[in-house]
């Protein structure tokens, strides 16, 4: 596993732009619900969690 390589995903990640589920009001670092319309954005965090073990063990796999 190339650390230098897995860094470089995670800040990718990171650097997505996410938008809530519900009204697609731009969510920044830390919200735990929209600033919008208070929807609860634990999927929506979960979510890209998942997203990145994924793109992260693709590349153990390799």
């Amino acid at each position: 596993m190339n650390n230098q390589s897995d860094m470089s995903k995670i800040l990718a990640f990171l650097n997505e732009v996410r938008s809530c589920n519900n009204c697609d009001t731009r969510i920044r670092f830390g919200d735990i619900d929209c600033p919008h319309c208070g929807y609860d954005l634990e999927d929506l965090y979960m979510q890209w969690a998942h997203n990145l073990l994924q793109e992260l063990n693709c590349e153990a796999k390799n």
